[in-house]
């Protein structure tokens, strides 16, 4: 993108403040956000969100290590007491709390597997975890996120088809946004 994509705005809010405003608007416990060094301005662009009680930010830093340096440190600043983990992409700015909440629900009645939802068949995010996986996940290197252990443990997936009800795409390009 040439600049910093997730404070780059979509019908007048940041890309980041959307994504949040969602999560925060779900069911979900906690949200937090793993930002890279020098984040003010990630921070900056949540506006009052970054107040938010159940908002945490945490500080990747080694974001050059790929996506999964950031899950680590996402995943290690998770309660020990929760049952799982909904990996989140800040750069999807179409996520809405009804898609987040629907994928928590299908999670509570099976919080032993891994809750992937799809559209129109093809397998996107955001995913959920049960804690038992966050030591595979701890492992994970470069930048895959979390497919290496979805790919481990395909006995343990559930999919959840959402169709044309989620707009999964994500802003990576001057073309996306």
């Amino acid at each position: 993108m040439g600049r910093a994509k997730l404070v780059m705005q979509i019908g007048g809010a940041p890309i980041l403040a959307r994504v949040v405003d969602s999560a925060l608007k779900s069911a979900l416990h906690a949200v937090t956000l793993v930002l890279p060094p020098g984040e003010e301005a990630y921070f900056s662009a949540l506006g009052t969100l970054a107040g938010h009680p159940r908002l945490h930010r945490v500080v990747n830093p080694t974001p050059e290590m790929g996506m999964s340096s950031s899950l680590r440190v996402g995943l290690a600043s998770v309660s020990r007491t929760s049952s799982g983990g909904m990996i989140v992409l800040a750069d999807q700015p179409w996520l809405s709390a009804q898609i987040i909440d629907h994928l928590v629900g299908i999670f509570l009645r099976s919080p032993d597997k891994i809750v992937v939802p799809a559209v129109h068949g093809r397998r996107t995010t955001p995913v959920i975890f049960p804690a038992a996986l966050f030591p595979e996940l701890m492992t994970e290197t470069g930048d895959v996120g979390g497919r290496n252990v979805v790919n481990k443990f395909l006995d343990r997936i559930v999919t959840c088809e959402v169709g044309a009800s989620y707009d999964d795409s994500d802003i990576d390009t001057p073309e996306d946004l």
